[in-house]
């Protein structure tokens, strides 16, 4: 089989729909610690959450800030199990991989910009605990070291969605791996960045744009290491077919998305 083009109309599906679906958990982290703690005022938005904290105890707005970054790393560690326990290379282990990606990615990420962006989760928690300068960029780049890592263990779910022969033909592997990872970057990069907007700062859109192509980190490794140990896939032909009910649930998740725009108030 040499034509992917399927393949990559799923998987840029499946890259959008992980990543909004991330970022909605994400903030419902957020969305959800500003209730426990009784914050007034409470939106959820599509990319953000606003709530009234003033007058509350620092412990209460560290709580508040730090939880969608831990539920973005429960994401990731809780979909990584799931890959790593899946035996099946379908669409549906794709959808599970991107979602692992993205919680690492949410994670980690926000850790690697926590020196520029005090207004940030882990940055405004660093600031608030007077957090030296050494031991911010410290954490920053131990966070941009265990995402590589974290990318690199990834990285072979990737090539396992292909046949034996397929990852023993270089040139059919660069092909599925750009129909699974590369194109479908690019392409997943314009629409979650078109669905994150408006945005409430220039975090919110760096986010988006930049912080997927951490995958690009180990491309090289998914075209050339030796990934055969593992399942691999033994249907390349279901996942080369446009799948209708994942081009449903990303109309659904488009929807929601959108309809989050305006927010959703708890006073």
């Amino acid at each position: 089989m040499k034509n992917f083009r399927n393949i990559l109309i799923n998987s840029s599906i499946l890259f959008v729909c992980a990543a909004t679906v991330q970022t909605t958990l994400h903030e419902l982290g957020h969305f959800a610690a500003a209730l426990v703690i009784h914050a007034k005022n409470v939106t959820l938005h599509h990319n953000y959450v606003s709530a009234d904290t003033a007058g509350m105890p620092l412990s209460h707005t560290i709580f508040y800030s730090a939880a969608g970054p831990v539920v973005s790393l429960l994401i990731g560690l809780g979909f990584h199990l799931v890959c790593s326990c899946q035996k099946k290379r379908n669409v549906a282990f794709l959808f599970n991989l991107y979602m692992a990606v993205f919680g690492y990615i949410a994670f980690f990420g926000y850790l690697m910009v926590a020196p520029f962006f005090t207004y940030g989760d882990t940055g405004y928690i660093f600031a608030v605990l007077n957090f030296s300068v050494w031991l911010t960029a410290s954490l920053a780049i131990t966070g941009g070291i265990v995402l590589y890592f974290v990318m690199r263990k990834l990285i072979r779910f990737f090539v396992q969605m292909g046949t034996t022969s397929i990852i023993a033909d270089k040139h059919l592997r660069r092909k599925l791996m750009n129909s699974l990872i590369q194109y479908p970057l690019y392409i997943g990069v314009l629409i979650t960045t078109l669905l994150n907007l408006p945005v409430p700062s220039v975090l919110s859109l760096l986010y988006p744009i930049c912080s997927p192509f951490s995958l690009m980190w180990v491309y090289g490794d998914a075209l050339s290491g030796d990934y055969t140990a593992g399942d691999l896939n033994t249907d390349i032909g279901a996942v080369n077919r446009i799948q209708p009910v994942w081009v449903v649930v990303l109309f659904l998740i488009v929807v929601i998305n959108r309809g989050l725009v305006g927010g959703v108030v708890v006073k």
